[in-house]
């Protein structure tokens, strides 16, 4: 944790953390909320968020977002991965912020240095399998998806995180023709251009 001027701001400064995910659309959203909350092992939290993307350099895969979260503090997430079907891995740091005044300020000095890339409004209903997150999307303006994110032990492998991905996908009977590669925020790019 850091204190500057009396904003403080937290971070994992150390290493990425990780974690295997996977992309679904989903067509039957209400029979996937019944599987899920039948495999999750504590209740439902459902989420309001709100991610600003801001445009990046070319390298593939590389992403930053300010998330906004009703009842949570902001977030800046800087994600890498691959954009394939599938699992695959992610590496991730989060910095959370004071307040939505910092949020703010962080906003406005992103979209002067990087420029904006979109805005994404979602509706998430976050389910713990393990130490799995299923999160089941209704993203404004896309339509509804499922995004499993196998958060890794430092110890563990990526290939053990593939095959928990794997063992879940099946549990919850997604079809390998419903996974897509790329971000929400790619999706709505190509639905725009379409």
């Amino acid at each position: 944790m850091s204190k500057r001027n009396g904003a403080k701001m937290e971070a994992n400064t150390e290493f990425a953390l990780r974690n295997v995910e996977v992309k679904a659309r989903v067509r039957q959203p209400e029979k996937l909320r019944e599987v899920a909350a039948k495999l999750a092992d504590s209740p439902l939290v459902e989420l309001q968020q709100n991610d600003q993307f801001y445009k990046r350099p070319a390298e593939a895969g590389d992403r930053l977002k300010l998330r906004r979260e009703v009842g949570r503090q902001p977030q800046l997430v800087w994600y890498s991965r691959e954009d394939v079907s599938g699992p695959k891995l992610s590496k991730y740091r989060l910095c959370l912020l004071q307040d939505e005044e910092q949020a703010q300020k962080l906003d406005l000095l992103l979209a002067d240095c990087l420029g904006k890339a979109g805005q994404l409004k979602k509706t998430r209903y976050l389910y713990m399998v393990g130490q799995t997150r299923v999160h089941l999307d209704d993203v404004q303006g896309l339509g509804h998806f499922m995004e499993l994110e196998v958060v890794l032990r430092p110890d563990q492998t990526i290939e053990e995180g593939q095959t928990i991905a794997d063992d879940l996908l099946e549990k919850l009977g997604v079809s390998s023709d419903d996974l897509i590669t790329g971000s929400y925020m790619d999706a709505y790019h190509a639905q725009s251009c379409s």
